[in-house]
């Protein structure tokens, strides 16, 4: 593959024509609807306990990254699919395009960001779940799906729970691989030995070519919608929102 200059000039944002046709497909999602409250008003008033106010007070602010989040995720979406749609690198005969370099290099930034802000939203609407259906809420550095699970005795949400987690295994194991382990966006031809150092071994596990990685973002991205829906339903049925 030759080396090329790309150059900055040759970068484009997405034109008005292609973030529109691109936002179109992204679904409707932000904040659940939690008020702000203020308080030391409250407490002092005597209205709620001082219980019920943390709640309401932490459920707001979480509510205002969820909507940061999925800003995130959708702006990080758009453009991946736009420069998806220019016209990615792909054989050596593309290489030799300058362009087609620079909308593979920013699909690949943005797959990879949009992967991390997908996963990381379903994160935030497991704090919001925490605080919103467990009695005695889990600290926010201990909230996993598992302990989550552990406290919930609704048959109905834990069944949406594990629906969404089963869902969105695939993608959560994507961006796993991209963000602690060996990518699995990139060829590997690693070698492994034994621990004896007896044995040595190599294999060839090519990477998810890039019609697939669109696949898994719009499946990965359902499947995020499904779940944020859900959960609001039930939020609708204990708050006013």
């Amino acid at each position: 593959i030759t080396s090329m200059i790309l150059k900055m000039e040759n970068y484009s944002y997405p034109t008005r024509d292609e973030w529109l046709e691109y936002s179109m497909t992204f679904p409707f999602m932000g904040r659940y609807g939690f008020s702000f409250v203020n308080e030391f008003n409250l407490l002092l008033e005597g209205e709620k306990s001082s219980k019920e106010v943390h709640q309401i007070q932490n459920l707001y602010h979480w509510d205002s990254i969820l909507s940061t989040k999925v800003w995130n995720l959708r702006q990080s979406y758009i453009n991946a699919l736009v420069n998806f749609k220019r016209g990615i690198a792909k054989t050596d005969q593309d290489f030799e395009n300058e362009l087609k370099i620079i909308h593979l290099r920013q699909f690949e930034f943005y797959f990879e960001t949009t992967v991390y802000y997908l996963v990381s939203t379903r994160d935030v609407i497991y704090q919001i779940v925490n605080l919103a259906f467990i009695e005695v809420y889990l600290p926010e550095n201990e909230v996993t799906l598992i302990r989550i699970l552990k406290k919930i005795q609704d048959v109905h949400l834990r069944g949406i729970l594990v629906r969404s987690s089963t869902n969105l295994k695939d993608i959560n194991d994507l961006r796993n691989s991209m963000a602690h382990r060996f990518p699995k966006t990139a060829n590997d031809f690693r070698s492994e030995i034994s621990e004896d150092g007896r044995i040595y071994s190599s294999y060839k596990r090519k990477a998810i070519d890039y019609d697939k990685r669109i696949e898994k973002l719009k499946n990965g991205l359902e499947h995020l919608y499904q779940f944020y829906s859900e959960i609001k339903v039930e939020l609708s049925k204990k708050f006013v929102i």
